[in-house]
């Protein structure tokens, strides 16, 4: 179906004439596992509470357009399930209902730290948190008793079995962004300054980290020029002891390979933890919400203690609530235990509208650092500037 016809389609069902008024709408882009635990726990809620619900699905790639253009027409949601990282534009757009009004610390306190932070922008709490990702390390249990505990062991893996063993010591994405920001952290650098408004990249610590990405690729550590496919079939052929990869790597991963989940190990040369990048999926109001106190009642109970375990356990989703860690279902996972110890060490994506446009300078200079040689220092000097100038153009 052509795009445009997809957009008119899902803008006419989630506004149909003959809806029930007194429903609360809630758009999300879920399939399979998670759509269906989505369902149920609406279908509960519709039991429990008496609250009408009616669930849209809205193809992702065309969710965030679509929300801009239907809110402020009153033809959007109630309330929509999106990653934090757009809050910042959806504020500058008044496009979202601030919720402290709602939330008191009864309700803030379900939460790890790392997760209901992710939700505030500017002194404001605009979602709670229906899910966690973040990365950590897969390792296949056949070839590795124990996962390495900090950098310098990667290496010397490499070299005790570069002779014995015809693959890499570990794999992942090494020219993407995402998982390369676990070691920019772990080498005490950071995308943005402490006020979170200006982007600083070409700083000594990103200079040491993008250093050491190259390093690993050079040295034959890991292997260069790989995507997330190329991820999977190297760690299910065995070519890959270990692979960094989030939540969503179980379903990659063939069912005859031995495996587990651990967190990354500390960066060497600093003392410090690789921190990965946490994205934290929750539901947010919108600020044309028909009636707010109800979508408010349908907001929290689908980011209850009871609905994270449900959730957790029937589409493995990585749930914030501290509580359901100590239930049976899932203190008794040890993938799901072992991302829950990943959370305390990992950095909230930034909600900045900034961020949207960090991804593509850094991962050019990425490229141009363990593709092509480039000098590191002058790569991220060019990523920083183009930035700058995004940033001029929008003052």
């Amino acid at each position: 179906m052509p795009r445009v016809l997809t957009l008119l389609f899902v803008f006419l069902l989630g506004c149909r004439a003959d809806a029930d008024p007194d429903s609360v709408l809630l758009w999300h882009a879920y399939s399979g596992a998670e759509q269906d635990a989505l369902r149920e726990s609406v279908a509960r809620i519709e039991r429990e509470q008496g609250i009408k619900v009616r669930l849209v699905s809205v193809p992702y790639e065309a969710f965030a357009d679509k929300l801009t253009a239907a809110i402020p027409n009153g033809n959007g949601p109630d309330l929509f399930v999106f990653a934090h990282d757009r809050i910042g534009h959806w504020t500058a757009n008044h496009l979202i209902e601030p919720l402290e009004y709602y939330v008191d610390d009864s309700i803030a306190n379900r939460y790890a730290f790392e997760a209901i932070s992710a939700m505030s922008y500017e002194g404001s709490l605009y979602g709670l948190p229906l899910a966690v990702k973040s990365v950590a390390l897969f390792y296949r249990t056949d070839i590795l008793k124990e996962p390495p505990s900090e950098t310098n062991q990667l290496f010397a893996m490499n070299e005790l079995y570069t002779h014995a063993w015809d693959g890499y010591p570990l794999v992942y994405e090494n020219t993407n962004l995402y998982p390369h920001a676990l070691w920019l952290h772990g080498f005490g650098g950071s995308l943005f300054d402490k006020d979170g408004q200006r982007t600083s990249l070409a700083t000594p610590e990103a200079v040491a980290a993008l250093t050491f990405a190259r390093k690993l690729d050079r040295d034959k550590v890991v292997p260069g020029g790989v995507d997330a496919r190329m991820v999977a079939t190297l760690f299910n052929e065995g070519k890959a002891a270990m692979a960094i990869s989030g939540p969503w790597f179980q379903n990659d991963i063939n069912d005859d390979v031995p495996w587990a989940v651990a967190t990354l190990p500390m960066v060497s040369d600093t003392g410090l933890a690789a921190k990965p990048f946490l994205g934290v999926e929750g539901i947010l109001m919108s600020s044309r919400a028909k009636n707010k106190d109800r979508a408010f009642a349908v907001l929290d109970a689908l980011t209850s203690d009871d609905d994270a375990v449900f959730r957790a356990i029937a589409a493995k989703q990585i749930v914030p609530n501290q509580a359901a860690y100590e239930t049976s279902e899932i203190s008794k996972n040890p993938a799901l235990m072992a991302f829950r110890k990943q959370l305390d060490s990992t950095v909230p994506m930034s909600a900045s509208p900034l961020m949207r446009s960090v991804w593509t300078p850094y991962q050019n200079a990425l490229l141009k650092v363990i593709d092509q040689g480039d000098d590191v220092a002058d790569a991220l000097r060019s990523a920083e500037s183009e930035m700058k100038s995004y940033a001029e153009g929008q003052q």
